[in-house]
């Protein structure tokens, strides 16, 4: 499916409908910096559940708000988990939530803190029925920062050689750590971060792609389908439904045009 509007940032409801997000308040002065990318993501329900538990969101230089603050472009995968009754609201919580990085100072702290205080919203909400995965990317001052905890994935491509930067955090056959754990979920926060390079291309995926795509694969439908990050997004999870993947499905593509827009 091809992303959703710059100008208008969106979540989706319960029912499915794709609804506006309220405007965060301006900033005095844009400062900072702000890589120029392109991205697209798209998803699949399972045909095991009713609805699709997963979540996305794309914060670029194609949204105003993002473009004039100039702290960076944020994009993240979550993938609430189905064996809790409120696994897709923690998904939809996390995802709406993270608008308000962009309020705060632009610093990857800045990010812990905000999952730290989701994770608090999630458990007092849900009293323990809320729980999802997050994975986030997070491009700015020429670095890309990631932040990530659960069974989601984030990999970088560069020179044609794939990188998979996150852990999987499993116990055993079930998740080891999540969104909505608990105070634990501070010591479990994974935090990477490297030199960003224009042509890097970043990978983010639920573990309904992982599960039956292999990540090489991946890689070589970037470049089979003509690198457009919506067709490779769309091609990634046309064959997970092709090959019958028994769970939702998410897959975010972003291409790194340039480091920074002067």
């Amino acid at each position: 499916m091809p992303r959703k509007p710059a100008d208008l940032p969106a979540t989706q409801g319960r029912d499915g409908a794709v609804r506006p997000a309220p405007e965060p308040a301006p900033l005095a002065a844009a400062r900072g910096t702000l890589p120029l990318t392109s991205a697209a993501a798209a998803t699949r329900r399972s045909p095991r559940h009713k609805r699709n538990e997963d979540q996305y969101r794309i914060l670029d230089c194609e949204h105003p708000y993002v473009a004039a603050t100039r702290r960076g472009s944020l994009f993240l995968v979550c993938d609430g988990v189905s064996t809790v009754p409120r696994g897709r609201e923690a998904a939809e919580l996390t995802v709406s939530r993270m608008d308000s990085f962009f309020q705060r100072r632009p610093h990857v702290d800045s990010l812990r803190e905000l999952v730290i205080e989701i994770d608090w919203e999630l458990r007092a909400g849900g009293k323990g029925q809320s729980a999802c995965t997050l994975s986030m990317l997070w491009l700015a001052e020429g670095r890309a920062n990631v932040v990530h905890v659960g069974d989601s994935q984030v990999y970088r491509v560069r020179h044609g050689e794939t990188l998979r930067i996150t852990k999987e955090h499993r116990g055993g056959r079930a998740l080891g750590a999540y969104m909505g754990m608990g105070p634990e979920v501070g010591k479990v926060l994974q935090v990477w971060d490297d030199e960003l390079f224009a042509g890097d291309l970043y990978l983010l995926v639920t573990d309904g792609v992982t599960e039956v795509v292999p990540v090489e694969e991946l890689r070589d439908t970037w470049w089979a389908i003509g690198a457009s990050p919506q067709h490779a997004a769309q091609a990634i999870i046309n064959e997970v439904d092709r090959r019958k993947g028994t769970d939702d499905a998410t897959a975010l593509v972003v291409d790194v045009l340039d480091p920074e827009i002067v």
